[in-house]
């Protein structure tokens, strides 16, 4: 059995449509007797949004908070 590490983009997973794609790729991957280790980016313009919300927030985020070390 196989470990297949899968990394999908905010694009990718943006609206439904796109969301059953990726379900169906892992799906398969998964029914092909595979340990699946899936990372989901934040869909679509999610992580700027939260971004400039953080920032609204404080003018002084730790880079450990914004993951960015």
């Amino acid at each position: 059995m196989d470990t297949i590490v899968i990394k999908f983009g905010g694009s990718s997973v943006s609206d439904n449509e796109k969301l059953k794609v990726v379900a169906n790729k892992i799906i398969d991957l998964y029914n092909k007797e595979n340990n699946i280790v899936v990372v989901v980016s934040a869909q679509g313009k999610t992580t700027d949004n939260l971004i400039s919300q953080a920032k609204e927030l404080s003018q002084n985020i730790e880079d450990r908070e914004m993951d960015t070390y």
